[in-house]
């Protein structure tokens, strides 16, 4: 819509002599400022990405070769090669597997530049503040699990106690506690299951 507007002040040459000074002035200049916008576009500024130079600084650190470093994290010679030479990248899964060998959180794989010594310095201190952090919520999710363990047995002993102790039981009470001895079990099972996975987040943390 503004470039047709420029197009016919531009056109419309029979109307500028009835413009005073000033105002030529100012349709010049806005004329201008549209040529100006339309040439200007902006510049997208692309992420570091230093996967491939990093990689082989981390294993050369490490004294590992290609085929080595492939072996650890369960790929080919051929993978890392085409990561370090940069005609591939890694997943985000393979990635991980790296990252966790290495020590070094993915995203300070990517971003910084870790034959700096600095960098690397910095890279390593925040993958320990990190797992130490890990470490931590762990713990409280596994003391957690063990407080809801500890509701659930008392939840029971309760039950139990109330249903001895009750005179003549009706059959809807009889109802309740068989429906509160399948809840029971399902919950069991929950809480085990939850254990599992605690334990195998806790290897991965160790």
């Amino acid at each position: 819509m503004a470039r047709q507007n420029a197009e016919d002040v531009k056109k419309n040459d029979s109307y500028q002599p009835f413009l005073s000074t000033s105002c030529k002035h100012k349709v010049i200049n806005w004329q201008d400022n549209m040529k100006t916008k339309e040439v200007i576009k902006p510049v997208k500024q692309a992420l570091p990405n230093f996967i491939a130079s990093n990689l082989k600084v981390l294993r050369n650190r490490e004294g590992w070769s290609q085929s080595e470093l492939a072996e650890k994290v369960f790929l080919n010679r051929g993978n890392i090669a085409s990561y370090e030479s940069g005609s591939a990248e890694p997943n985000i899964c393979k990635l991980l597997r790296i990252s966790n060998l290495l020590k070094i959180n993915p995203r300070d794989i990517t971003r910084r530049d870790l034959s700096d010594p600095n960098e690397l310095l910095l890279a390593q201190l925040s993958h320990d503040e990190r797992r130490m952090e890990e470490k931590e919520r762990l713990a409280q999710l596994r003391h957690r699990a063990i407080e809801l363990t500890e509701l659930v047995q008392s939840s029971r002993r309760l039950f139990q106690y109330k249903r001895r102790n009750l005179n003549n039981p009706c059959k809807e009470a009889d109802l309740f506690a068989a429906q509160y001895e399948q809840l029971y079990e399902v919950t069991q099972q929950l809480l085990e299951e939850h254990r599992e996975l605690l334990g195998e987040v806790g290897c991965q943390c160790d």
